[in-house]
């Protein structure tokens, strides 16, 4: 409900009370990923009059490139203590926020490509090696003078092309751990598209401003989860 009404913050919730379960972060990563790609189609289909193509297409390719390396290092991470990792993701972006608050950045029309694809790569890089992608682009996002359906019509697309790419890699590297969790993923797929529904029609009464706070408010959150993360168990 909460990814359909501003456009991200699945696994803002689901990884960590996942991983509160019992599970690792690559089976927290394997459960989310199919309803992510649902949920991500389902939410582009209801907003498709809104999506900047052109934006998606450069964004995912930036994305792509950094998600192998992102896999990498949960590969590398998986018998590490995951959390540390998350923490330091946390404190980077409460420190991006406080600093995007004080400085009172401006929304253009277009961000320059150095920051572009720093974004868009370094998403790629935290998603595939912690699932949480979303803060540095909703960080670009946030630097246009977008409406707030473009803005959740962008993320719902951007997130949607990057959930096969991501499925195929956890695939390919987990495949005789995680089978079991990719259909458990499926099997609650319908509850998440339900929420999605809901969440969408939430999401259209937001205006920019008001969607801004609230995504400003889930990446404070994000953040704290991450920091606080090791305390979960």
């Amino acid at each position: 409900m909460l990814q359909g009404a501003v456009g991200f913050a699945f696994n803002i919730f689901a990884i960590p009370l996942l991983i509160l379960s019992g599970l690792s972060l690559p089976a927290s990563a394997t459960v989310t990923s199919i309803p992510i790609f649902i949920q991500s189609f389902t939410s582009s289909y209801k907003l498709r009059r809104y999506i900047p193509y052109k934006d998606v297409i450069i964004g995912s390719i930036l994305r792509y490139l950094g998600l192998p390396i992102g896999i990498y290092i949960l590969i590398f991470l998986n018998d590490f203590k995951r959390e540390s990792v998350k923490q330091v993701i946390g404190v980077v972006i409460l420190c991006i926020v406080i600093l995007q608050k004080y400085l009172k950045i401006k929304p253009k029309e277009r961000v320059s490509f150095l920051w572009t694809f720093l974004a868009f790569f370094i998403s790629g890089i935290t998603l595939g090696a912690v699932s949480m992608g979303g803060p540095p682009v909703v960080f670009w996002v946030m630097a246009h003078k977008w409406s707030a359906l473009k803005i959740r019509a962008f993320l719902s697309a951007l997130f949607f092309t990057a959930s096969p790419f991501l499925l195929a890699l956890l695939y390919y590297n987990f495949k005789d751990t995680l089978q079991d969790y990719f259909i458990t993923g499926l099997l609650f797929t319908p509850v998440v598209v339900a929420g999605t529904l809901i969440g969408v029609k939430i999401g259209n009464r937001f205006d920019e401003k008001r969607l801004k706070k609230i995504i400003l408010g889930f990446l404070i959150l994000t953040s704290l989860v991450s920091i606080l993360s090791p305390y979960f168990k």
